[in-house]
């Protein structure tokens, strides 16, 4: 492993991304874990062995991932969460353009979803408010959330990286109907963004 003199702050970071709540299916949800959380020695050698060889380390980096999700993606997320979906699935590895590009299509689509939310809960309210029924209304859905998507994107793609760039893995593919999901991995951090 390469040394990171700015490790402290990328593992904060990703602890601060794991406390955050997101609204169930209408937002995208972004996880962040230490590698060393994930790590076994069977990945450790692999890695090791991989070296500075690009596809050895994809290779030796797809096994961390699929024993991320086997293993430690349901320890960090609801009980709703696409499990299955994601450890019975193929993940094929990407560039940072078509990282980039599945990314801002997943929260193209999350943010399709906030915006439709938001106009039903205030025609709701307008509803409320013209019957005199205002203090029925139920507090808004997205509440004490995190929707903040363009943070989402920020981490995702960017504060949680040190150099060299990490390596990405998608699930997605033409006719593609599940639920989209980008996986990042460097040395250090081990993160997913997917929309539910």
């Amino acid at each position: 492993m390469r040394p990171d003199p700015d490790l402290a702050r990328r593992l904060e970071l990703a602890e601060h991304i794991q406390r955050q709540w997101y609204p169930s299916w209408t937002s995208a949800w972004l996880k962040a874990v230490p590698a060393s959380a994930v790590l076994e020695s069977i990945h450790r050698e692999a890695l090791a062995e991989a070296g500075a060889d690009p596809s050895a380390l994809v290779t030796a980096r797809r096994a961390v991932v699929q024993t991320f999700l086997e293993d430690h993606f349901s320890l960090c997320t609801p009980e709703d969460a696409p499990y299955c979906t994601f450890v019975d699935g193929t993940w094929r590895a990407i560039d940072r353009a078509e990282m980039l590009a599945c990314a801002d299509r997943l929260l193209a689509t999350a943010r399709a979803r906030i915006v439709e939310v938001e106009a039903e809960e205030a025609a709701e309210r307008a509803e409320a408010e013209q019957g005199g029924w205002l203090d029925a209304v139920s507090p808004s859905r997205l509440a004490d959330r995190m929707i903040d998507l363009d943070a989402l994107r920020r981490w995702f793609t960017a504060e949680l990286w040190a150099d060299p760039e990490p390596t990405w893995f998608t699930n997605t593919r033409p006719g593609f109907t599940g639920e989209p999901a980008v996986v990042g991995i460097d040395d250090h951090v081990i993160t997913i963004l997917w929309l539910p």
